[in-house]
């Protein structure tokens, strides 16, 4: 899997689904649904395979796109490297040894009443998803291992994530004007600070471990120079809502803070936060696991708001994540297998 190039906006993901589908049809499954996603912006299609067993009340999900690969790596980020304790490459954390766990598991147990989802566009966007969600596909189910890295103990809860572009425009021209000519990128720099202050408002908001908003400034870019009056500027901003909070509230006063400075806004993406429906339906299969909160946002949000009951479960630690030589260990796979393998051959037994 590592070899297929699945970075996200660039790579090829729809040709890691259709392999991940041929190795899901050895294991004979009642149904087998592979479908091509398009995705907006320009970004290259995308994909999913769904493979049944039985009447599934019980689904694991593995998105199989990764980040791109930035500097550092030591060597090819897509040929898998082997070491004593550990396998290196991209996306072995992040989170393409789920689904080789799940793979593995597949060999040696009976799957029953059990579906396996291996997604593509986790990373950018989150496309894929609400598409398996509005094509039925998870209709009866009722609950969710959404596999994510999270050292193998069980994540119950995390934030929302809601991020913003704001633009401005004007005539741009020469410094000397610059008393008497539009300025966008000091309106994107007023629109920044009033988003700032917004955050350090609400720094105890919420409750530990989720208190404040996780409020960032990503970016404030412009066509202009010292002495160029810029003729349009843009302005990049996110927050993380906890769970329990009214994100649509939130994106709503962001909307109005930037209208009242005359920006253009449009919304990014707005992901809900989330929080395990019922954690002792779980505790049988995670029964020597710890039930945990994450610091990051994850699909299973989208699962949850659709009525599954839903926790985060995978090997490798956060901090591998999106970094040069990223890996995961031996130790962490053969504890999350043998997870799988008791989900796959119990359900929700």
């Amino acid at each position: 899997m590592v070899g297929f190039d699945t970075r996200n906006g660039t790579g090829d993901e729809p040709a890691c689904v259709d392999w991940l589908a041929q190795q899901l049809g050895q294991f004979n499954p009642d149904k087998l649904v592979t479908q091509r996603v398009p995705r907006k912006h320009g970004k290259p299609d995308s994909a999913y395979v769904l493979a049944v067993w039985g009447e599934p009340k019980l689904v694991l999900n593995v998105h199989i796109d990764t980040v791109p690969s930035g500097k550092g790596w030591l060597a090819d980020p897509l040929i898998l490297r082997r070491e004593e304790d550990r396998v290196i490459g991209l996306g072995a954390c992040d989170i393409k040894g789920a689904a080789a766990c799940i793979l593995s598991a597949l060999t040696r147990v009976k799957p029953q009443n059990v579906a396996v989802l291996l997604s593509g566009d986790e990373e950018q966007g989150s496309e894929i998803m609400p598409e398996v969600i509005k094509a039925g596909h998870l209709d009866g189910v009722e609950a969710a291992i959404v596999c994510e890295p999270t050292g193998c103990q069980v994540g119950k809860r995390h934030r929302g994530m809601l991020a913003l572009k704001a633009e401005f425009s004007g005539p741009g021209g020469h410094s000397s004007l610059a008393d008497e000519i539009d300025a966008p990128l000091l309106k994107a720099a007023r629109l920044a600070d009033a988003i700032g202050k917004y955050g350090e408002n609400h720094l105890d908001f919420g409750t530990p471990p989720y208190q404040g908003l996780c409020t960032n400034i990503g970016g404030v870019n412009s066509d202009g120079a010292y002495n160029v009056i810029p003729t349009s500027a843009s302005l990049q901003f996110s927050m993380r809502p906890p769970p329990g909070d009214d994100v649509s509230k939130r994106e709503a006063d962001l909307h109005d803070i930037a209208a009242q400075r005359g920006a253009n806004c449009e919304t990014l993406v707005a992901f809900e936060p989330f929080a395990t429906k019922d954690i002792e339906a779980f505790k049988f299969l995670f029964a020597s696991h710890d039930f945990v909160d994450l610091p990051y946002w994850t699909e299973a949000a989208m699962v949850s708001a659709a009525g599954i009951n839903a926790v985060v479960f995978g090997p490798g630690y956060i901090e591998q994540a999106h970094q040069p030589e990223e890996w995961v260990s031996y130790a962490q796979l053969e504890t999350a297998t043998k997870l799988y393998e008791a989900a796959l051959s119990k359900g929700l037994a």
